[in-house]
C-alpha cells in the first residue's frame, strides 16, 4: 500500500486553494468592514490553532465512537501527538508518533467476517456536519449583528469562526480524499472497502499488522488469486510467513502471482515484486538463477534497487554488491542506508525484513570474512550498551 505521490501533491492544492479562497473572498471583506476589536492577524492564528485542535479531535473521536459500534477494539488514538495506546491491554497515555495530518487511529477486528469500518469511516463526517451547522449559525448571527455597526467586537468572532470551519474542510479534505497518500485516508477505506471481498481481507491486514507491531507472529491469512495492489500486499503477509520460516520455495510462487498480472498492479507493486523474488534467489547456496535474473533485470528495475527506497531493495543492492559483483564499499553503503530503509518500511512486514537484512548482512560476513562490514542499527546500538 505505497502512497501516491500525485494524489498527495493534488491534496495539498486544493487544501492551499480553500485556504486561499476563503481569506480572499469571506475573511478579507469581514476584516475591512469595520473596526476588529483585537489584531484581526491574531484572531486568524488563534483560529487556526484552535481549528486544528477541533477538528483533529473531532475527525479522531468519531474514529473511536465508529470502532466500537463496528466491533472493533482501539488499540491507539492520537491527535496532534497526544493520544492513549493498549499496552498489555492497559491504556498508556501521552506524547507519541501519529501516521496522519493530524492525528491517528488503530483498530484491531473483533470478528475479522462480522467487524466492519462503516461507522468508523461515518461518524467524522456528521461530526463535521454538526460543526457546519453550528458554525453557520454562529456566522448569521454574526453577520447580523455586523450589519447594525461596523465597529462591533463580534466581528472578531466571525473571523475566528470562519478560520475554524476552514481549518476544518481542509483536515477534511484530506481525510476524505480517495487515496493512498501520505497516511490510508477515511476516502482511501471507502473506495477500497467497495468491494465487499476486500472487508474480510483488510481485517485480516489490520490483525497483521497488529501482531507485527506487538512483536507477535504475523496470523496466516488466504491466499488471492485474484491479484490488485491491495490483494497483491495481504499476499506478501504469507510471503515473509514463509520466508521468516526458512521456507523460501513456498514463497516464490506466491510472488509470481504478482508477477504474472503485472498489468494489473501498479509499478510500485511490480517493483517490489521484482525486487524480493532476485533477493530470495540471490540468497540461495546456488546464486545461478538470481545472477542471470540480474543479467535480464529490465533498467527500471535496476533504478528502483539502485535507489534503495525501501529494505528489499536494499536487501538486493546489498546481495548484488556482495554475491555478484563482489564490492566491500558497495555492500556498507547499501548497510549504512539500512536505517533510512527501515523507517520507510511498511509495518506489516518490518521486522520481517530486518530479519532478512540481519541474514543477509551475516551471509556476507561469512562469505567475505577479510572485509569490515559495517554494523546494522541494531547491532551498532548493542555495541554502545556494552561499552557503556
Amino acid at each position: 500500500m505505497k502512497k501516491n505521490d500525485l494524489a498527495t501533491f493534488i491534496v495539498y492544492v486544493v487544501m492551499i486553494a480553500i485556504a486561499l479562497v476563503v481569506g480572499l473572498l469571506v475573511i478579507r471583506p469581514v476584516m475591512s468592514g469595520g473596526t476588529m476589536p483585537i489584531n484581526g492577524f491574531l484572531v486568524i492564528a488563534l483560529g487556526i490553532v484552535a481549528g486544528a485542535i477541533l477538528n483533529a479531535g473531532l475527525i479522531e473521536l468519531g474514529h473511536v465512537l465508529g470502532a466500537k459500534v463496528g466491533h472493533y477494539t482501539v488499540r491507539k488514538s492520537v491527535v496532534l501527538g497526544f493520544g492513549f495506546k493498549r499496552v498489555d491491554g492497559k491504556k498508556k497515555y501521552g506524547f507519541m508518533s501519529f501516521d496522519g495530518l493530524a492525528g491517528e487511529t488503530k483498530v484491531v477486528p473483533q470478528d475479522v467476517q462480522k467487524s466492519t469500518l462503516s461507522a468508523y469511516i461515518l461518524f467524522p463526517v456528521l461530526f463535521l456536519f454538526v460543526e457546519f451547522i453550528a458554525a453557520m449559525v454562529i456566522i448569521v448571527i454574526c453577520q447580523n449583528q455586523e450589519a447594525a455597526s461596523v465597529n462591533t467586537p463580534i466581528r472578531w468572532l466571525h473571523v475566528f469562526v470562519v478560520t475554524i470551519l476552514t481549518v476544518g474542510g481542509m483536515l477534511y479534505v484530506y481525510d476524505l480524499f480517495p487515496a493512498h497518500i501520505e497516511s490510508v485516508t477515511d476516502g482511501y477505506l471507502l473506495v477500497l472497502l467497495a468491494k465487499p471481498a476486500n472487508k474480510e481481507a483488510y481485517n485480516n491486514l489490520l490483525l497483521a499488522e497488529t501482531a507485527s507491531e506487538n512483536g507477535e507472529p504475523i496470523p496466516e491469512t488466504p491466499i488471492y488469486q485474484d491479484v490488485t495492489d491491495f490483494t497483491a500486499y495481504l499476499n506478501l503477509l504469507a510471503v515473509y510467513r514463509h520466508l521468516s520460516e526458512g521456507r523460501p520455495e513456498e514463497a516464490l510462487p506466491i510472488i509470481e502471482l504478482s508477477l504474472k498480472e503485472e498489468a494489473k498492479v501498479s509499478l510500485s507493486t511490480k517493483m517490489h515484486a521484482r525486487a524480493l523474488k532476485l533477493a530470495i534467489l540471490l540468497e540461495q547456496e546456488n546464486r545461478e538463477k538470481g545472477k542471470k535474473m540480474y543479467a535480464e533485470l529490465e533498467d527500471d528495475v535496476k533504478k528502483y534497487i539502485a535507489d534503495i527506497t525501501t529494505l528489499t531493495a536494499l536487501r538486493c543492492y546489498l546481495l548484488i554488491a556482495s554475491f555478484v559483483e563482489g564490492s566491500e564499499s558497495e555492500t556498507n553503503y547499501a548497510v549504512d542506508k539500512a536505517e533510512k530503509a527501515i523507517k520507510l518500511c511498511e509495518p506489516a512486514y518490518k521486522e520481517a525484513e530486518k530479519s532478512l537484512l540481519q541474514y543477509d548482512v551475516d551471509m556476507t560476513r561469512s562469505a567475505h570474512p577479510s572485509w569490515k562490514v559495517y554494523q546494522l542499527p541494531w547491532e551498532e546500538a548493542e555495541t554502545k550498551n556494552k561499552e557503556e
